[in-house]
């Protein structure tokens, strides 16, 4: 019989290492913060604070631990110092033969309102514009592990002040990628980005063959 108990305590214990590992640098608190989270998102399987807080079962009431999440999620300001540990702790698995997974997608919300900057996307599952919000995401997929790990992820709406194009999103994911990992493995694209700006993007960046772009037609 499978000791649960024991596979849990396991299962923690290495979740808490890879948090020392991105929060590096930073706040205690902020730190602890920063697990809280991400074993709540685990434990609740859930995106929601309410499930969240009920998935760190603290001995305390519900609403207090809502109310300390909400503010620490408000005021936290160490994201791209995260980042940057994050991109440091994968580096190493990234090599000439990683392909890197380039896609635009959307996070649909059916049954909201009040968001800031709620966008109107296409649903890519029923073809319906709905409320929601756009999203790109780059996906690295390695000779080390079967499943792809994140590399570059984006949520964002035309609405926000700072909005220029998708096309424009699209590049800043494609200058990160170049910005950190230089010319190692190849980038992989869906149809929708086989046109003229991004093939002159892709030429301008062509300055060997050991930089290597696949697209989808």
């Amino acid at each position: 019989m499978t000791n649960y108990n024991k596979l849990s305590y396991q299962i923690k214990r290495k979740l808490s290492t890879f948090s020392k590992k991105i929060t590096k640098g930073i706040s205690i608190p902020k730190a602890k913060f920063v697990f809280q989270m991400i074993y709540g998102l685990l434990e609740s399987k859930s995106v929601q604070l309410s499930n969240i807080s009920r998935g760190l079962n603290e001995n305390i009431s519900l609403k207090k631990t809502i109310d300390r999440l909400s503010k620490n999620l408000k005021k936290f300001d160490e994201t791209l110092k995260i980042n940057e540990n994050y991109i440091n702790e994968i580096s190493s698995y990234i090599n000439k033969d990683t392909i890197f997974c380039v896609d635009g997608s959307e996070i649909v919300k059916h049954h909201t309102v009040s968001f800031e900057s709620l966008d109107r996307v296409r649903d890519g599952d029923t073809g319906e514009i709905e409320d929601g919000y756009h999203m790109f995401e780059i996906a690295a997929l390695t000779n080390k592990y079967k499943m792809p790990f994140s590399v570059y992820s984006k949520i964002y709406s035309s609405k926000e002040k700072d909005f220029k194009s998708e096309n424009a999103e699209t590049f800043k994911g494609l200058k990160f990628l170049s910005e950190h990992f230089g010319k190692l493995g190849v980038k992989a694209l869906d149809r929708g980005y086989d046109n003229n700006k991004f093939y002159t993007y892709f030429a301008e960046q062509e300055e060997s063959l050991d930089r290597l772009y696949l697209i989808r037609q």
